[in-house]
């Protein structure tokens, strides 16, 4: 029997519920532990797998995560330069998108700089991170190696520990600082290939946790969820294709077909010993049961899966979507609440999308400024000061409304809340690059303009090529002094 206070309650009540064990609440023991140790490697490579399973295997995961890649990445990345050397700007920004875009990676073919980017943000969902080496060819070509999260760990034959002069933990050797010094590669067999220094990689991940080494799969909160509506609805899958199998059940005294019909003996029948007999039918079957008296015959009412199941499997699924950071109205449609609560919606996607670009853009400024150091050494291009100032383009920003985000804009811009570079940026643009191809393009209308009408004899106004109305004023209309009514 329990010992009560003067109050009524056990010697060890606490006022945060939250502190009591009870029956209804088991005991659980008390953390205090490095994440490293909370998630050891073998926990965390199972979450890996079972990640990736679900990735495999479940549609609506595998489309939020698809669509925070295609949203984050899109068709942008373009390098864009911001130092005071716009000479070697143009000439670096010319070598980044021929050359070493498409051929940096050294698998070479298909897989270009902004393709490895959609993929490393795919991998920072389900593997929880990725590895990227950066090497280079017998010519001192600059090359960079995508390195999935199982081909970095413990060799079979080490355990955690001391080792190579640093402290070993899930296949990474760090300092007492907590720097990493080397990453333990393997090969397809989990054996050592090679120790990598740390100079030479760029780990990606989302931390979420102080001292956090490795990456953590995005979906570790809902893995059970997803595991659990895949298996259920493989069942009851299994459960109605037996039930579609059924086209009609009949009830006689036979407890089965009428022997005198010609066609039963055709079918050929078969009546087990516990007086139920099936017919086969193109697409479906009859079964037959045994009566007491009369007969009658049924169709199978299929109401599987009833409302009970699909809404306990959209719990479930919003759980899922809310672990990954990612509205469940991209996959469900857009809630209730008109335009304010899909812009909310919007608004919450685009914050993850800039989220994970935040990631991105670190792996891109050190591949690109490495590309770059690596191209200067060899002569592809000159020496500049500035030539580690590098940022780049992002795709535009989610909307519903484009004409009304315009108009927003628009307004800011008037008021001086924002600058033209804000809203070419808005667009997935660079301010630089539109105002460079709007000269290029009045440029362009004046030497046309000169050429054609040198060869008619006319004189051509400029407006005429951009008109946007046929009642716009003259040039000499434009100059005449205004005039009053009086």
């Amino acid at each position: 029997m329990a010992i009560l206070d003067q109050y009524g309650r056990t010697i060890n009540y606490r006022p945060a519920r939250a502190a009591n064990e009870n029956y209804h609440r088991p005991w659980e023991p008390i953390e205090k532990k490095d994440i490293a140790q909370l998630v050891p490697a073998a926990d965390r490579v199972k979450l890996m797998s079972q990640s990736r399973r679900i990735y495999l295997n479940f549609g609506p995961i595998q489309n939020a995560i698809t669509q925070r890649s295609t949203y984050a990445v899109g068709r942008a990345f373009v390098p864009q330069f911001k130092g005071a050397d716009k000479d070697f700007g143009a000439a670096a920004t010319e070598w980044l998108i021929q050359t070493f875009y498409g051929i940096g990676d050294s698998r070479g073919g298909m897989h270009d700089f902004k393709t490895n980017l959609y993929g490393w943000s795919t991998s920072l969902d389900v593997d929880g991170e990725i590895f990227i080496l950066l090497t280079e060819t017998d010519g001192k070509f600059p090359k960079y190696q995508g390195i999935p999260s199982h081909r970095i760990g413990n060799p079979d034959n080490l355990r955690d520990g001391p080792m190579r002069g640093g402290m070993l933990e899930d296949g990474i050797v760090y300092y007492p600082s907590g720097e990493p010094k080397e990453y333990a590669f393997l090969d397809k067999d989990g054996k050592l290939s090679q120790w990598i220094p740390a100079a030479n990689i760029i780990h990606l991940y989302d931390p979420n946790w102080q001292m956090q080494g490795r990456g953590i799969t995005a979906l570790t909160p809902c893995i059970n969820d997803c595991r659990d509506i895949i298996q259920s609805t493989e069942w009851e899958r299994l459960a109605m294709m037996q039930m579609s199998s059924i086209s009609l059940v009949e009830y006689n005294e036979n407890g089965g077909p009428d022997s005198e019909d010609p066609a039963s003996v055709l079918i050929g029948n078969s009546t087990s010993t516990k007086g139920i007999t099936v017919e086969s039918m193109d697409g479906g079957t009859v079964r037959y049961f045994r009566s007491n008296s009369g007969g009658k015959v049924e169709t199978l009412v299929n109401n599987r899966p009833g409302n009970p199941f699909l809404d306990f499997h959209d719990r479930l699924l919003k759980s899922s979507f809310a672990a990954l950071n990612w509205p469940a109205a991209f996959y469900y449609g857009h809630a209730s609440g008109g335009g304010t609560a899909q812009r909310m919606e919007i608004a919450m996607a685009q914050r993850s999308i800039e989220d994970r670009q935040d990631i991105l853009f670190y792996a891109a400024k050190r591949i690109i400024g490495y590309g770059i150091a690596k191209a200067q050494k060899r002569g592809d291009l000159p020496a500049s000061a500035d030539w580690w100032k590098w940022d780049f383009s992002t795709p535009p920003k989610l909307t519903i409304d484009d004409g009304r985000v315009m108009k927003e804009l628009e307004s800011a811009y008037k008021l001086g809340f924002k600058s033209a570079g804000d809203i070419t940026a808005a667009m997935g643009k660079e301010y630089r690059e539109v105002i460079t191809q709007k000269a290029e393009e009045s440029a362009m209308r004046q030497v046309i303009a000169a050429e054609v009408g040198a060869k008619y004899g006319v004189e051509i106004d400029q407006r005429e090529l951009v008109m946007m109305t046929p009642n716009e004023k003259s040039k000499e209309e434009a100059n005449e002094p205004a005039t009053s009514g009086n």
